[in-house]
């Protein structure tokens, strides 16, 4: 499991939202993705998913580039945001059944009750997913993620819909996705949450890759690198 990504820019208009960036992750990285609002974060996670298509460079994932197809590798790919594409007509055990069919992973049925059971939503698989609140379709998004496995998962500021229980589930999923392998990269403004967690860091400032670094020790170091790249308030 590689992630590649070469030459990566993003054009709206005569506006760039991302300039040449460039950057390798190998299997089990947990990486920080930081920036000040307007930094191009969102930007490189919607490329990333497949949500839109670079205007130049590649993203290559496995040897197999995805830069400009909208399907491939998109069932290796997960994207966790607050609402996370999840379908408010049907109930929460139905969202879960839809996606484990058109991800085909169909062996994920079987484990739909204890994975509602370990992100607190037993007891609510059967309401509609109009009726939950934003932490509680955050909860869902990980089970959804929990049951498809993606080998490369990215989160859009994910902590702040979430309680500290629902907290702890999510590092404990995002740990154990690392431990398989999986490359997860976090977007957040909870620089020194999302920092406690990460293996490396990639802070963006006006589009472009201004830092890429291997979290260092002693601790101290690291972070007194952060400071020097991030606008005050982020913190």
């Amino acid at each position: 499991m590689h992630l590649t990504v070469r030459h990566l820019a993003k054009a709206y208009g005569l506006r760039w939202a991302l300039k040449d960036v460039n950057f390798d992750l190998p299997a089990g990285e947990v990486v920080a993705l930081l920036g000040p609002n307007g930094a191009g974060k969102t930007t490189l996670l919607k490329l990333l998913a497949g949500l839109i298509f670079p205007t130049d460079g590649e993203i290559v994932l496995d040897r197999s580039n995805f830069s400009r197809s909208a399907t491939a590798r998109r069932s290796a790919i997960g994207f966790l945001t607050p609402g996370d594409h999840l379908y408010d007509s049907l109930t929460v055990r139905e969202n879960l059944v839809f996606f484990i069919s058109i991800y085909k992973k169909s062996g994920a049925i079987t484990q739909i009750d204890a994975t509602l059971d370990e992100v607190g939503l037993k007891h609510h698989s059967d309401e509609y997913v109009a009726a939950l609140s934003s932490g509680m379709k955050c909860r869902l998004s990980i089970a959804k993620w929990k049951l498809l496995e993606p080998e490369l998962l990215l989160l859009d500021e994910p902590y702040g819909v979430l309680d500290g229980n629902g907290v702890d589930l999510l590092e404990s999923f995002l740990k154990a996705q690392r431990q398989e392998g999986s490359i997860a990269i976090i977007a957040s403004h909870h620089v020194a949450r999302v920092l406690n967690l990460c293996t490396r860091a990639l802070i963006l400032h006006q589009g472009s890759l201004i830092f890429d670094e291997a979290r260092q020790q002693p601790w101290e170091s690291f972070t007194r690198a952060f400071g020097e790249f991030l606008p005050h308030g982020e913190s």
